[in-house]
């Protein structure tokens, strides 16, 4: 099996990024933030994509807690928003993805932070008639000069390693558990700790997408705009 990086393709102007990707996602919702003696404060970027309902106002904003609040209230988080604790990372977005334009959006895939891949409805459609794994697929909540455009964004939820990497190599502070990625530019996937998804993170890093050939096909035989599929060796 040959992997992927779903990434965006190569701007030639900081000007041609943005008009090529014409929104910008604004998050309302966050589990708190950490403040760990060690390291100082900090957030990850991790996403839970869930129902606006399950979503309060308790969440509202950003917030900090100490190490030792911030574990104790983790597992009370996991059962008010019906998710696994062990999932839930300082500063994780909640709730929808939501995004403002500044003007409508032309291209099939839209990039608004990197591992936030925004599509729209003929891509989803390709990607569902493929019958792909480890993927679902939320609706971007879009305000601003958006037009009639409706986007959805890609939620993977394979997870797999790159070779040589384990939580011990990536922990960089044992008090908070903060856990880092090391040499970005290393992607190769580890195929025996592989869960067979066509979607996934590496290394619990939401910000590096990584797919199959699969998906790749699809990309590649629907012409679709504004992304690239950079193969990793």
């Amino acid at each position: 099996m040959r992997f992927f990086e779903l990434t965006h393709p190569t701007y030639t102007t900081d000007r041609e990024e943005k008009r090529r990707n014409p929104v910008t996602s604004n998050a309302t919702h966050h589990i708190p933030g950490i403040s760990c003696e060690v390291c100082g404060r900090w957030s990850s970027s991790s996403r839970l994509r869930l129902p606006s309902h399950v979503v309060t106002d308790e969440f509202l904003g950003v917030s900090v807690l100490t190490v030792p609040e911030w574990t104790k209230a983790r597992d009370g988080w996991g059962t008010r928003l019906g998710v696994d604790p062990a999932l839930i990372e300082p500063g994780a977005e909640l709730g929808p993805p939501r995004g403002t334009c500044t003007r409508t959006p032309t291209e099939d895939v839209v990039h608004p932070f990197p591992g936030e891949v925004w599509i729209s409805d003929p891509v989803v459609d390709a990607l569902k008639r493929a019958a792909l794994r480890g993927v679902s697929f939320a609706e971007v909540q879009l305000t601003g000069k958006c037009g009639a455009t409706a986007l959805s964004e890609i939620v993977a939820h394979g997870r797999s390693w790159r070779e040589n990497s384990t939580i011990e190599s990536l922990r960089l502070c044992n008090l908070c558990l903060r856990e880092g990625f090391p040499s970005p530019e290393n992607l190769r996937v580890d195929a025996a700790r592989w869960d067979r998804s066509d979607f996934m993170f590496l290394d619990n890093n939401p910000n590096i997408l990584v797919v199959t050939e699969r998906v790749a096909d699809v990309f590649n035989t629907n012409n679709f705009t504004n992304v690239s599929l950079v193969p990793i060796s």
